[in-house]
């Protein structure tokens, strides 16, 4: 008899040991700056905040409080400083003193004022055309382009001085304008003079109202 037939066992390959996963490396640890924190000093603006990780960050919370103070010091007078220049131009501006409005406005005292008239000489200027320039002649002959008009208070003091303007022809002679500014008001009556010619006595109502007329000649 023949042997029996032995089985055949075959051998499969072991398989290939999978490959180890590396562990993930341990996450940084990121430090957290805090901000500084935002207030307001007592009688300055508020300190600036300073970003995080610089200079300032290192600086304690009194030294920032007092740069903030000195901020808002350094400022306050600084606009002092300039109104201060501002004024003393203005003084220099009006001589050395406030200006004249706003020490009438303080006082309260009255403004002074002006009038204006006339003097016409009659019987002069025959033989020219109306609107033609004329002058005083003969014992006339100090009335002309220039002279003074004197005004005085109650008391006689000179409270203001005008002149005559040119001469002109019209139909009643030779007729001169003036004005007289600056008149010192409070007087109870005033006298108006012209080169020591007579004079015209008026209250100061009279006097504002102007137009004054005065005449000489045969």
């Amino acid at each position: 008899m023949s042997e029996p037939e032995q089985p055949i066992h075959v051998h499969a390959p072991a398989p290939d040991p999978e490959p180890a996963v590396p562990a993930p490396p341990p996450s940084p640890i990121t430090a957290q700056v805090p901000a500084m924190p935002t207030f307001a000093p007592p009688g300055g603006p508020a300190a600036p905040v300073p970003p995080a990780g610089s200079r300032w960050a290192r600086l304690s919370r009194s030294t920032v409080l007092a740069l903030g103070v000195g901020i808002g010091v350094a400022a306050v007078g600084g606009c002092w400083l300039s109104l201060s220049l501002l004024g003393s131009d203005e003084v220099k501006a009006n001589g050395g003193s406030p200006s004249s409005t706003t020490a009438a406005e303080d006082t309260g005292a009255p403004e002074p004022f002006a009038t204006d008239g006339t003097l016409t000489l009659t019987k002069v200027g025959a033989g020219l055309e109306t609107g033609q320039p004329c002058s005083g002649t003969g014992g006339y002959s100090d009335i002309d382009f220039g002279t003074q008009v004197n005004i005085t208070d109650a008391d006689g003091t000179l409270v203001a001085t005008g002149s005559l303007d040119s001469g002109e022809k019209t139909d009643a002679g030779c007729t001169f304008a003036f004005t007289v500014d600056d008149i010192t008001p409070g007087s109870k009556f005033y006298t108006v003079e012209v080169s020591h010619r007579g004079s015209l006595t008026q209250t100061e109502t009279e006097l504002r109202g102007g137009g004054l007329e005065f005449t000489l000649g045969d």
